[in-house]
């Protein structure tokens, strides 16, 4: 390889509020050629400028939140299907394959939560589907029951929530508790984690997620055969991650190979990169094939729908009901 790569390892906890000076230290720092993040919608939501004007690319393995896309940053990239695709999708599962008829939807208020659980609703209702609620709770709570009463008065069979893993977990739990046993919950990929099995124990017996990810690729097996006890049971974007850091990877030896002496080269040359990838010549990731928007960045795709995996959880594990395409679902271009 034409070039020594040190990876310096920086957490801003997915925090929109502790991700700033963190930001500003990478970008600060004159050796940074490319990132491996953000991991989160909030907290790329107010890293991107800081990146972008530094001319440093950054690629998220993880962040779904649709708006993104529209900040018209030149030098971010997505590795992943986002909310758009994740939000329609999930309200035809709802209807198509849970066959739910009443759905009541909720959120965490969050830049990520709260649009998809929005695109799921006008989704659902698309396919026939009634909301009978829809509501913003707040993250990190202890006590759900206040929105529980109002899904069990509402008469709903099916609840969606747009958040995270440890609210939806107590969420899932305490509804189960409440006497809620007909009622269906589901959520996205924000609960989609060995954290959210933890929490709601038992209960989450039958909840149903939605993630743009292959849970159970030959990567998740190695993943947790490397790391043991320390990997996450549901290693979730460990693959995307692990492709993110390849990408950049190969934009180092393209850049070298190509002239660049100096940081600003490098980035510029990792940049190149990564726009000149299609999907005639893509990136062969062990998650998936990587080809970029040539206007958005977002990752390009020949069917939308093929990014997407639901899954149950059965026995205690998140079993695999299906990719989006094959189950018959799609995304409008």
């Amino acid at each position: 390889f034409p070039a020594e790569i040190t990876l310096k390892e920086a957490d801003t906890q997915g925090n929109p509020d502790q991700a700033p000076p963190v930001v500003e230290e990478v970008a600060s720092d004159p050796d940074t050629v490319a990132v491996d993040g953000p991991g989160f919608s909030g907290e790329s939501a107010v890293s991107g400028d800081t990146y972008n004007d530094a001319g440093i690319p950054f690629i998220c393995p993880s962040c779904t939140g649709v708006a993104l896309a529209e900040e018209d940053w030149d030098y971010w990239y997505r590795a992943i299907g986002n909310d758009a695709g994740q939000g329609s999708l999930g309200g035809q599962y709802v209807a198509n394959e849970i066959g739910a008829e009443q759905l009541f939807v909720a959120d965490d208020k969050s830049e990520y939560g709260q649009p998809l659980a929005d695109a799921v609703a006008e989704s659902a209702e698309e396919n026939g589907v009634e909301v009978v609620g829809r509501q913003g709770v707040e993250s990190g709570a202890d006590d759900y029951s206040a929105v529980l009463s109002d899904v069990e008065a509402s008469g709903a069979d099916t609840f969606y929530f747009g958040g995270y893993d440890a609210d939806f977990g107590k969420i899932v739990k305490q509804g189960k508790e409440a006497g809620l046993d007909d009622v269906t919950f589901v959520s996205g990929d924000g609960s989609v984690s060995s954290t959210f099995l933890e929490l709601a124990g038992d209960s989450a017996e039958g909840t149903h997620l939605s993630i743009p990810s292959d849970l159970a690729g030959d990567f998740a097996e190695t993943y947790n055969s490397e790391y043991g006890g320390e990997a996450s049971s549901v290693p979730v974007y460990a693959a995307e991650g692990y492709d993110v850091m390849g990408l950049i990877g190969e934009g180092i030896r393209a850049a070298v190979e190509g002239g660049a002496e100096d940081v600003e080269g490098i980035r510029e040359g990792i940049k190149e990169y990564l726009d000149g990838l299609t999907l005639e010549e893509p990136y062969e990731g062990v998650a998936k094939t990587y080809a970029f928007d040539p206007e958005t960045h977002e990752l390009a795709a020949e069917d939308v729908a093929q990014l997407f995996f639901f899954y149950e959880v059965t026995n205690g594990e998140m079993t695999e009901v299906g990719n989006a395409a094959d189950l018959g679902l799609s995304v409008e271009a």
